[in-house]
């Protein structure tokens, strides 16, 4: 697997405009030519710890220049074992990486941003001796920290911990769909212990600098300013409202909030099932002085 660290968009367009990336394009074009109603790759699932056959249909594919369909390699090109797609699994190797940091450690706590996936049943039964919290949004004017159905309801604006609860923060395609995603930034922030670390994933766009607003809740009723788009939620058949574009404003904004060494990695992996421009969010919680 190749992966890069970039701190701002000069890295990144240098490297995605490199030599390596064209190959790697037309090697992901050639795939897409398929003549069946999905893409296959053999590979190894990380999660898995084993050689699999990867699927990628053509849901939510994009159109080449000369019409050729693209797969949505970041959110179907899935493991058939675990189901989890390549921006999960590369999660999964991340908290792998953070758990085996931590393994002598007593006490060590991890929250993920979702309880019903296979991310979260993974986490939790991978590492059992670290003890984890997952959450799902379910709805306004639910009380942060209560369950329903043994779902734990929490609003990423305004989480129901206390402060410094957790060593890991994982945030996986969720600060798209809040209102206010600095305000979910502090709270993440807030949340982590000092020397904690943050791993966060959601779609930003290389072309934009200035983050786009697409909808606003103002007292109550969301006002919607760019046309609606929905990402998908197993909550939901509806799916979640995209609430912002992100852009590179957004490194400003995790260093603001206090992740002051938050930078953009991409990474790309063929065995591993990591294709297309592919992308996470990392930082640490400065520990005291």
């Amino acid at each position: 697997m190749e992966l890069n660290r970039c701190n701002t968009s000069e890295d990144y367009l240098a490297l995605v405009n490199g030599p390596a990336f064209t190959l790697r394009w037309l090697l992901e074009y050639h795939l897409s030519r398929s003549r069946g109603r999905a893409v296959t790759i053999a590979g190894f699932c990380s999660p898995c710890a084993r050689t699999v056959d990867f699927v990628a249909p053509f849901d939510g594919a994009w159109h080449a220049p000369d019409g050729t369909l693209v797969p949505n390699w970041r959110d179907f090109l899935r493991c058939p074992a675990c189901t989890m797609n390549g921006r999960q699994r590369r999660v999964a190797q991340l908290i792998t990486e953070w758990a085996m940091d931590l393994a002598c450690r007593d006490h060590v706590r991890g929250y993920v941003m979702e309880q019903v996936s296979p991310l979260y049943r993974w986490s939790t039964t991978t590492f059992p001796w670290v003890e984890w919290t997952g959450s799902e949004y379910l709805g306004a004017g639910k009380i942060g920290g209560r369950e329903e159905k043994g779902i734990r309801h929490e609003d990423a604006e305004a989480l129901s911990f206390a402060d410094a609860t957790f060593d890991l923060v994982v945030s996986c395609d969720v600060l798209e769909h809040v209102n206010d995603p600095s305000a979910a930034m502090a709270e993440i922030m807030r949340v982590l212990r000092p020397g904690g670390r943050a791993i966060l994933t959601f779609p930003m766009d290389p072309a934009l600098e200035r983050n786009q607003r697409r909808a606003a809740r103002v007292d109550g009723t969301v006002r919607h300013l760019l046309p609606e788009i929905y990402h998908g939620n197993p909550l939901s058949r509806r799916g979640s409202l995209v609430f912002t574009d992100f852009g590179w404003e957004v490194l400003a904004q995790l260093r603001a909030a206090g992740l002051s060494d938050a930078a953009l990695y991409v990474y790309w992996g063929y065995e591993l099932g990591y294709l297309g421009i592919q992308f996470y969010f990392l930082g640490h919680k400065a520990p005291p002085t």
